[in-house]
């Protein structure tokens, strides 16, 4: 399937909003669940501030949770496309 390269620039813009927003939902659900199990004060309610009061590495961990949602969610998106693409 020939593609031309309007049509990939798109694509790539539709994999990364989607991706993006979908895996940040996610990156937001894993960095609450991840604040609640390290016992920060709030649980759900508590904001970047409680939880790096809470401690450094929570806070760490919880940044990276909502880092890495948004990314992964791109990079599952494009792979997802590829394979698509490489069976059509």
């Amino acid at each position: 399937m020939i593609v031309t390269t309007d049509v990939k620039w798109r694509q790539w813009l539709i994999d990364l909003v989607a991706g993006g927003v979908i895996g940040g939902i996610v990156g937001l659900i894993v960095a609450l669940n991840v604040a609640i199990l390290l016992g920060v004060e709030g649980g759900y309610e508590a904001g970047i501030g409680e939880v790096f009061a809470h401690g450094v590495l929570a806070g760490i961990l919880w940044l990276a949770a909502v880092v890495a949602g948004p990314v992964t969610g791109v990079a599952v998106a494009r792979r997802q496309r590829h394979k698509r693409e490489k069976s059509a």
